[in-house]
């Protein structure tokens, strides 16, 4: 479903309730917001949509780091919402002037723990406002362990992410510091700065905010944990889902700006910020397409190595301890890289074409490998299907089990999970691939289009309530819960498999990742070349 018809659904779904003189509000620097409620259940939930953090980065304010609000009042509507401009929607809701966040609050209840969803989409598409919280909420509270949900807009594709010499050269970051291709991410920092100036005003605790994503999104977390501009206490616990990745998204600058910002001037016949900052959205879009529709994830312009929102790749980051010491839960699905690969070779691969594939994938020394861990090529029954068993594990199973390894390391909670359950609707592509996880904390994503089981409802509410308690607490686990989550630990190496019948798992992937992926990871051999 395309994300316009999406965000225009949920706004003839939720604003045709009329609540009149009970609407909710809320108190902000800039303000009162008065937003929205709808009932789920026997849960009564405010909402609040389009309520912006930072100013509009439009005119001289494109490509650069976000500016906070002036401080305001007044009282101001906060039920229209809006989007990030991607693909070829830049027409209402899609606005260039998109840095505004949704918060959902149980009604009554105060000071309550927060969770921050930071949506995915390559870096390229998405919305806040695709992720509905209010099951999540309602869940929350009829089993007391009640949060609020906020959903945040940040800065997409080019206008997000392009890295360029001439915005670099310009020195926008604090303190004069040169920056560039992170707009997105910075966004996401001045979101968190900004809830913690405000969060109360809506029942929210901001000393107890959780942050949390998929895809881009849990990879967004974990360059927010990695990076050095992340103030501390702006979080206090961490969810990445199919976020703990590599090879790392982070690019080198010298790259970024070639396969970027050099792109964007070529295509359009400009030799000066100015006359880039003078572009129309569309003249944007139309070149970011191009360059996405190249890339097998649909990506325009990844994160940039720039030394200021990002030193480094996370992996170095992480091996010499540089991270947010928080609590941790992350993990994958079981099928991460299908969807991907399905769409490139159209549900079909031979083994020369696999076999190339793996050669752009990896050097001659894992190649070489490859076969002792996972059997010959040759002999797979579907080369495809052994593409992705390789693909899956590197890419992301091992890389987030590092990450559970490494905060176990420093005596943090950390919490590892594989996602395994395949709806009936799913094809074989589509099986617990990347993103259907997804399904079970926002069933609303479903759209009508499959109505869950019993066992599925029941699936999605254990682990609604495991997230929502490890929000709360730091520990996922909750009286009545269908299995006990061990915390990861070297010795035990336990991930607990997320199905109709969940299973804690003792070295489920020792072999594959301690033995082969783990020692070819790139970690802690160079320092950035950027200090």
């Amino acid at each position: 479903m395309k994300l316009e018809f999406i965000l225009l659904l949920t706004l003839s779904i939720k604003f045709i309730v009329a609540i009149g003189n009970g609407d909710p509000t809320a108190q902000t620097q800039q303000g009162i917001y008065v937003g929205r409620q709808t009932k789920v259940n026997d849960t009564t939930v405010n909402f609040w949509v389009g309520v912006p953090y930072a100013q509009h980065p439009v005119g001289n304010l494109r490509w650069k780091p976000p500016q906070p609000l002036p401080h305001e009042s007044g009282i101001k509507p906060a039920f229209i919402p809006n989007a990030c401009p991607q693909g070829n929607n830049f027409e209402p809701p899609f606005t260039e002037a998109c840095l505004s966040l949704n918060v959902y609050a149980p009604e009554h209840l105060t000071n309550l723990p927060v969770f921050v969803w930071i949506h995915g989409g390559s870096f390229t598409g998405g919305a806040g406002l695709v992720y509905n919280p209010d099951l999540l909420i309602a869940t929350s509270v009829a089993h007391s362990s009640p949060i609020v949900v906020v959903t945040i807009n940040y800065r997409l594709g080019f206008l997000g992410f392009i890295a360029d010499q001439g915005l670099y050269d310009e020195r926008s970051g604090a303190n004069n510091r040169s920056t560039t291709g992170n707009y997105g991410i910075l966004d996401q920092m001045m979101a968190l700065y900004w809830l913690k100036e405000n969060i109360r005003g809506f029942g929210g605790n901001p000393e107890q905010i959780t942050i949390g994503g998929e895809s881009a999104g849990g990879i967004s977390v974990t360059m927010l944990l990695t990076s050095p501009l992340m103030k501390d206490n702006a979080f206090q616990r961490a969810i990445i889902q199919s976020g703990g990745l590599w090879p790392n998204y982070a690019s080198k600058l010298e790259d970024a700006i070639n396969n970027s910002g050099n792109i964007l001037r070529t295509a359009v016949s400009c030799s000066t910020v100015e006359c880039l900052r003078n572009l129309s959205v569309k003249q944007i879009l139309a070149v970011q397409n191009v360059v996405a529709s190249k890339n097998i994830f649909g990506l325009a312009a990844p994160p940039v190595i720039d030394a200021y929102a990002i030193d480094d790749i996370m992996e170095n980051n992480y091996a010499r301890g540089h991270f947010k010491k928080v609590p941790v839960l992350v993990g994958t699905t079981r099928n991460e890289t299908n969807p991907f690969t399905c769409g490139h070779f159209k549900n079909s691969a031979t083994v020369a074409q696999v076999q190339a594939f793996l050669n752009t994938l990896y050097n001659a020394t894992i190649i070489s490998k490859i076969p002792d861990f996972y059997g010959s090529l040759s002999s797979a029954d579907n080369p495809l299907t052994y593409l992705n068993i390789v693909y899956s594990d590197s890419w992301a199973h091992c890389a987030s089990r590092r990450i559970a390894s490494t905060f176990a390391s420093s005596n943090l909670p950390s919490y590892l999970f594989t996602y395994n359950h395949a709806l009936p609707i799913a094809s074989a592509c589509d099986s617990t691939a990347h993103g259907t996880d997804l399904v079970m904390l926002f069933p609303s994503i479903l759209d009508g289009k499959y109505k869950l089981t019993v066992e599925e409802e029941e699936l999605s509410k254990n682990m609604m309530l495991y997230w929502t308690n490890f929000i709360r607490t730091g520990n996922p686990n909750f009286q009545g819960s269908f299995a006990n989550w061990e915390a990861y630990s070297i010795i035990s190496d336990s991930d607990l498999a997320l199905d109709l019948q969940p299973q804690l798992r003792n070295g489920f992937y020792n072999t594959t990742c301690s033995g082969f992926w783990d020692l070819y990871a790139v970690t802690n051999r160079t320092e950035s070349i950027f200090f």
